[in-house]
């Protein structure tokens, strides 16, 4: 078609020359076939959209339109709030936080936006603000759940057989014909190597003859791990490892990870005799060896091998049928010295460079995917509470210093008198808390009992007596004066048991934190503790 249009074209002689638009208004009409920028409503009122381009910068706000038929039309245009709010003065904004904070104890994002569209306040850093108040906020650190945190992973190592062993016990199961109950786990560190014994209970003297009854067939180790279950924290059993000089090593309460080869073992375990007991649970002893094979003939992913190769220094026979084989010659002292020095010279130190090549790129890979936190000497956390009784509980409970690291990467907390917790916490555990001033041991009283209590949920006081006070003594606090608000969960508790006693046994003693500003004079102190009250 474009060729007919040349050849026509051709006959002709012409210049091109621009005409303007505004010379040439129909064909330049006919090209813009797009609606104008102008747009037109009922009553010959007109407005252009270019002018609310930047509407999520304006205030709402409604214009009226009236229409031949008397209807109203409303546009909205949205505001900038930052340039019509108030800046409130610094003396005053601690108030204005604890009054939106106060409503629910929101987070610091919803106490900013209460902040800013209930009372009409904005400053520089509010966010920041909002966020230190909530961490100070000690019934918010109580209950929030904050993000886990770990210390940097601390592999263990170990590079030849039967030098350290990793144990746990795994049930109760259902009780089997032969009266089992428990599962002993051996792992070796080294190997990988695993021995499962059954046992009827987890008592120290059952364990104890077991392990005298393992280490006696595969040597007795240099280290052995558990866990502090008391089956592996008691007396009898320290007495006989310590005879025989092995080096009993318990991991952090609490803390699985640290034992975490043995765990792993367990699951192992459990999942094989699990699919094998095909529903007949109380048989669950029987295919515990076969289990145990099963697990020793699996290639490890740390080692690339068998642990049963590793430990036996040949491969498991195969299964098939030996009964027509011809009789092989055993193996010469030549060649059995040859197989020693090929394990000592060649087998261990592979498995040394293995190991540490694996644990290095496992270590990496952990740093790097999880939340590596450090505590310092000084920093105030909470604790979390490991048997909670009930939903309502507080998952955690504090605030408490930390005193120390220790080599295994556990904390050493003291309370706020200065004493000592009666166990170490690992970084899962803790969580950081904003505290202002640790309150001198001098201002700090300590709780006999609860006597009573006044008003209504919500708003209510507790009439405590005080250790080594009178009843003269005795004051009204509201809930937020207790360190711990276990001491007031043990006054309800002791209501709801004697409730037709109006003499009620005193309760658990607990710490309580004093203002600031008491003197160490008894009279003093108490005159300030009524005012407080």
């Amino acid at each position: 078609m474009m060729i007919n249009w040349f050849d026509t074209l051709l006959d002709y002689t012409f210049n091109v020359v621009h005409l303007p638009g505004t010379k040439n208004i129909l064909p330049d009409h006919l090209s813009r076939l797009f609606e104008g920028n102008t747009k037109r409503l009922e009553g010959d009122m007109a407005y252009k959209p270019s002018e609310l381009s930047d509407a999520t910068h304006k205030r709402i706000t409604s214009e009226r339109f009236a229409s031949k038929t008397q209807r109203v039309f409303r546009v909205h245009k949205i505001e900038n709030n930052d340039n019509e709010r108030m800046t409130a003065p610094i003396e005053e904004r601690n108030a204005i936080l604890e009054r939106s904070h106060l409503l629910g104890h929101i987070g610091a994002e919803a106490m900013v936006k209460d902040i800013h569209h209930n009372q009409g306040y904005h400053w520089t850093n509010i966010l920041h603000d909002a966020v230190d108040y909530v961490k100070k906020c000690q019934t918010c650190q109580r209950n929030n759940i904050s993000k886990r945190g770990y210390h940097p992973l601390r592999p263990i190592y170990a590079y030849l057989p039967g030098d350290h062993w990793a144990m746990d016990l795994a049930g109760d199961f259902e009780e089997s014909d032969s009266h089992n109950k428990y599962l002993l786990i051996l792992v070796d560190v080294c190997t990988r190597f695993c021995l499962l014994r059954p046992i009827p209970n987890k008592e120290a003297v059952t364990i104890a003859k077991e392990l005298v009854k393992v280490f006696s067939d595969f040597g007795y180790p240099r280290i052995i791990q558990s866990d502090n279950g008391a089956e592996f924290k008691n007396q009898l059993l320290k007495e006989v490892l310590d005879n025989i000089g092995v080096d009993h090593r318990l991991t952090t309460p609490y803390h699985p990870q640290a034992n975490g080869l043995a765990e792993r073992w367990v699951q192992s375990a459990v999942m094989i005799i699990r699919k094998s007991i095909d529903g007949t649970s109380k048989d669950w002893d029987y295919f515990v060896p076969a289990t145990q094979l099963a697990l020793n003939n699996k290639i490890s992913k740390r080692l690339n091998t068998p642990p049963f190769t590793l430990m036996f220094a040949r491969k498991l026979n195969p299964f098939r049928d030996y009964r027509n084989d011809k009789v092989f010659r055993p193996m010469t002292q030549a060649q059995l010295l040859e197989n020693i020095e090929h394990m000592t010279n060649i087998v261990f130190p592979a498995i040394k460079e293995r190991t540490d090549f694996v644990v290095q790129q496992q270590k990496e890979h952990f740093d790097n995917t999880h939340n590596i936190i450090n505590f310092t000497p000084g920093d105030h956390v909470m604790v979390k509470i490991p048997t909670r009784t009930g939903k309502l509980t507080p998952v955690y409970e504090g605030p408490y210093r930390v005193l120390r690291k220790n080599n295994g990467g556990a904390y050493e907390l003291q309370d706020e008198t200065g004493e000592l917790l009666p166990r170490n916490y690992t970084p899962l555990e803790l969580k950081l808390v904003e505290q202002e001033e640790l309150v001198p041991a001098d201002e700090l009283y300590e709780v006999e009992s609860i006597i009573n209590h006044r008003g209504k949920a919500g708003n209510r006081e507790y009439l405590v007596r005080w250790k080594g006070y009178g009843p003269q003594d005795d004051s009204w606090l509201t809930p937020d004066k207790f360190s711990y608000d276990k001491t007031i969960k043990t006054y309800w508790q002791r209501r709801k048991t004697h409730s037709t006693n109006n003499d009620l046994p005193a309760s658990t003693r607990k710490r309580k934190r004093a203002t600031t500003d008491s003197s160490t004079d008894s009279p003093t102190r108490r005159n300030k503790r009524s005012q407080q009250a």
